[in-house]
Order: structure tokens, then C-alpha cells, then sequence
């Protein structure tokens, strides 16, 4: 599949829509600029992993790891995803308007993934950079061992290792509301609070355990 695709983009093509992809693994990988692909129904594990700038619409449901270090582009998922949202993804935007399994955003070095809906456990987990959004409940252990980025949760949540909850600023009320008006999200900056790392170096211990 992946080798038609890339056949069809060498064809001056650069819209490509796949019906009934049937739940295939690892399709519509490491697509680059200038690429919209839509995939017509559910789909399996690691699609548009690698993503390098394409925008990629998919029409159904997700397996595990979409989106799996990705570098750049936009993923949106018109229905719910497993396990391993977005993983070490380095940059761009991932959209999931269902629900998401565990794992969202572990390892995240700078995208903004976005669930509407609930989300498991562990999210976040060792993230370094970027934005976990999800209008819904979080799960156990959320930011567990967190060294950066912020994880926004409107429902319960339960927060990990190294994991603090503050208040929302001006900035952050106006970064969720601009992403909420451009993903056609009901969901009011207001209502969300903001999860971040309580020490910048989690691992080496406090000063006091360090003499």
C-alpha cells in the first residue's frame, strides 16, 4: 500500500484518498510537504508514523502509535485511538476527536496533541517539550516524570512523579482558544487546568539528598 501511495504522489498527485483501508499496519508513513491523504475507515497500528509534513486525515478509528515520531504536519483521527498517541513526536499537530488509550504524548519533544475526549494512563510520561490537550478526563500517573512541556485537562485526572497542577495565565487561556477555534472544539480555556514538571531535573534528586 505504501508503495502505491508513494507511486501515486511521483504522478504529480498530491491529494490521494484510500477507501476502506482495512485496519492495515504501519500505512501512509513518512509522507513529506505538500501531501493530503485521507484514509476512509478504521485503520491499525503505527499509520503516519514518521510524518514529515504531510496533513493526513483518517475516517474511522486508530490502533496503537499513530502519529509515532513524527517531525512535522497534521494528523487528525475522526474517531478514537489506542495506546501511544503521538509518541516522541517532535513536532506538528495530532487530533484525536474520540477517545485515546495509554500513553499519549510519552516522550513529546514539541507537538500539540489534542484529545477530545478521555484519555489512560501514563500521558506524557518523560515528555521533554509541547502541549497534551484533552477536554475529557485524564487517567493514573498523567506527566509522570515529566522535564517539560504542560499537559491541559478539563475532567479528573491524577497526577505522576514530578508532576505539579497550577493555575491557567492569560497566555495559556489564549494558545487553548485559538486551538479550540481552529479544530471546531467545543471547549472553554476556562475550564481546563495546566500540569507541569515540579523540578527541572527529576532525576539527581533535591539538593538536600544530593550533600
Amino acid at each position: 500500500m505504501n508503495l502505491e501511495i508513494k507511486k501515486a504522489l511521483t504522478e504529480d498527485k498530491k491529494s490521494i484518498t484510500l477507501e476502506k483501508p482495512g485496519k492495515l499496519n504501519s500505512i501512509a508513513v513518512g509522507l513529506g510537504v505538500g501531501t493530503d491523504i485521507t484514509l476512509k475507515g478504521d485503520v491499525g497500528d503505527f499509520v503516519a508514523a514518521l510524518n514529515n509534513g504531510a496533513s493526513i486525515q483518517i475516517e474511522g478509528n486508530v490502533g496503537r502509535y499513530v502519529g509515532d515520531n513524527m517531525t512535522s504536519g497534521e494528523i487528525i483521527v475522526r474517531g478514537s485511538a489506542e495506546d501511544g498517541v503521538g509518541f516522541g513526536t517532535y513536532n506538528g499537530n495530532i487530533v484525536v476527536y474520540g477517545d485515546a488509550g495509554d500513553g499519549v504524548g510519552q516522550l513529546n519533544k514539541g507537538g500539540i496533541l489534542v484529545i477530545n475526549g478521555n484519555m489512560g494512563n501514563l500521558a506524557g510520561l518523560y515528555m521533554l517539550s509541547g502541549d497534551i490537550i484533552v477536554t475529557g478526563n485524564a487517567g493514573e500517573d498523567t506527566g509522570d516524570w515529566m522535564i517539560g512541556g504542560n499537559i491541559y485537562v478539563a475532567g479528573n485526572y491524577q497526577t505522576g512523579t514530578n508532576a505539579t497542577v497550577i493555575e491557567l495565565d492569560a497566555e495559556d487561556k489564549q494558545k487553548l482558544s485559538l486551538i479550540f477555534q481552529k479544530y471546531e472544539i467545543d471547549a472553554q480555556a476556562d475550564d481546563f487546568i495546566k500540569i507541569r514538571p515540579q523540578a527541572l531535573r527529576p532525576f539527581y534528586g533535591d539538593k538536600e539528598a544530593s550533600k
